[in-house]
Formats: C-alpha cells, structure tokens, sequence
C-alpha cells in the first residue's frame, strides 16, 4: 500500500471545524467564563462532533471580538 499526499488531506478534514472552534472560541466573548468554558471543553473532548455543534449553536451566543 502506497502513502500519498491525499491521505493526509482526508485526514486533515475532519479536524477543520475542532480547530476553527477552538480559535473561535479564544478569540470571542461569552455571557460568562463558564460559558466559554463549558464550550472549550465540549470541542477538546468531542472534536469532531464538538466542533460542529459549537459552528451551528454556540457561534451565535458569542458577544464580540476578545478587545486587547
């Protein structure tokens, strides 16, 4: 069985929406902390099922931008 460059990409896929959570997530506010909490630790232990649950329902509940 050969490893070819698409191998990699099939398996990269389905971490698309566990990473973008995670970076959504740090970069937004929440009504509380325990809210942002609660959602981290939904889309670390679930990645891939976490992640889409938190594109479709939790993106909504962010209030704004992380101001620095």
């Amino acid at each position: 069985m050969m490893f070819h460059w698409w191998h990699v990409v099939l398996v990269m896929i389905p971490m698309i929406p566990t990473l973008w959570s995670i970076i959504h997530i740090w970069g937004h506010e929440f009504p509380t902390p325990q809210q942002r909490a609660l959602w981290l630790v939904l889309v670390v232990f679930l990645p891939v099922i976490g992640g889409i649950i938190y594109i479709f329902t939790g993106r909504k509940k962010a209030l704004g931008k992380v101001q620095i």
